[in-house]
């Protein structure tokens, strides 16, 4: 039996206080995602690929593949208050460990909130989970949502991540 990395992204679209749009996704772990959980795992390597310590969770528009690392994300949108949201690296960031129905034991985040403010965020394909707010970090994970979504000022994205080794 082999270990795989589970990672599953609930993602809900808010409108005028009204949830539109809801989604569970899989999360596509990366080359470079999976060398760095082995290498932090196995050899105590934190410092190489978290500079920042923390998860952050950040937006797309385009194709991403398990090759993209997080200099060649494409697309994250810029302005109109979007920022990449952190997750921290702790019980603060995953309050919560809960046995799943496999019997599995996951990790679950605090719900992140990204919110459209004076413009449009998007049109956006997917998420993504990188271990820096910049680019000098590790892309550990992608999701490409089913449809592709725009964000309208005032709408927000709630997201949080459900994650597990099994």
């Amino acid at each position: 039996m082999r270990a795989k990395w589970s990672c599953i992204w609930n993602l809900r679209h808010i409108h005028n206080g009204l949830m539109i749009w809801q989604e569970s996704v899989h999360n596509l772990l990366t080359t470079e995602g999976n060398k760095a959980i082995t290498d932090v795992f196995m050899r105590a390597s934190d410092t190489v690929y978290f500079p920042f310590t923390n998860f952050w969770v950040g937006l797309y528009r385009g194709s991403i593949s398990k090759a993209t690392v997080l200099a060649t994300i494409p697309g994250e949108p810029s302005g109109y208050g979007y920022a990449r949201s952190v997750i921290e690296r702790s019980s603060i960031g995953f309050p919560t460990m809960e046995i799943d129905g496999d019997g599995d034991w996951r990790a679950v985040s605090k719900e992140v909130t990204i919110t459209a403010a004076g413009g449009s965020i998007g049109p956006i394909d997917g998420g993504f989970l990188g271990t820096s707010l910049n680019n000098t970090g590790s892309l550990v994970g992608v999701v490409a949502t089913s449809v592709q979504r725009t964000m309208l000022a005032g709408d927000s994205l709630i997201i949080q991540l459900k994650v597990k080794i099994k």
